[in-house]
């Protein structure tokens, strides 16, 4: 057994960064797709999109302390709507570089070939190539005092999903179908997956123990 002291002594701080940003393991990853007030188009790469809730159907997303710009949440904060846009492993290598540094000038989708992908009567850009398209609106910021972060909640006000057998008869999305990538930490890919559904298992056919 391999305990936290154990594991930081001697460690530089890039070690110990690594570590916790990957221990909380595998989540899904996104490019989120804003333009500002004047229409300039802006992409980033995000690993922080987590589920609030289905009704009504939140998302919220986690951004670092505004120590230096946030292109993306400023021009969140100026239009209220935003895309969260998937990605699959074809897109990949091309998506991670929306993680660089661009000047609020620089359009990322124009300078890496994103086709821009635009849902009805709304003018926020998502990404034709995604296979899962989400246009979301801004309900709530939060400060984490903790460590300044923000955190936006946000609701999904309308969806596009490029493959429609990726949504079962539960309306469960099959994230393995649209060949989804996940991410551990800010660097390290993971492909998805699928393992078992558990919709068949009733409340009285658990075990004494009560895990399954």
């Amino acid at each position: 057994m391999t305990y936290l002291d154990d594991l930081l002594a001697g460690a530089d701080k890039y070690f110990k960064i690594n570590l916790f940003n990957t221990v909380s393991g595998i989540r899904s990853v996104w490019m989120i797709g804003t333009a500002d007030s004047r229409g300039r188009k802006n992409l980033g790469l995000f690993n922080s999109v987590v589920h609030i809730g289905a009704n009504p159907p939140l998302l919220g997303v986690v951004f670092r302390p505004e120590s230096v710009r946030r292109h993306t949440l400023e021009n969140i904060r100026s239009t209220g709507f935003f895309t969260f846009n998937s990605i699959n492993q074809a897109i990949l290598d091309l998506a991670h570089k929306t993680s660089l540094k661009y000047s609020d000038q620089e359009d990322e989708f124009d300078i890496l070939g994103f086709k821009p992908f635009y849902f009805p009567n709304h003018t926020t850009p998502a990404v034709e190539d995604s296979p899962l398209k989400i246009l979301l609106k801004r309900k709530e910021e939060h400060l984490i005092e903790a460590n300044k972060t923000v955190f936006v909640v946000d609701e999904i006000i309308n969806l596009a999903v490029d493959n429609s057998s990726a949504v079962d008869e539960n309306g469960c999305i099959r994230h393995d179908l649209l060949n989804h990538a996940a991410i551990s930490g800010l660097n390290d890919y993971y492909c998805c997956q699928f393992l078992k559904s558990k919709w068949d298992q009733k409340k009285g056919s658990l075990p004494k123990n009560g895990n399954s």
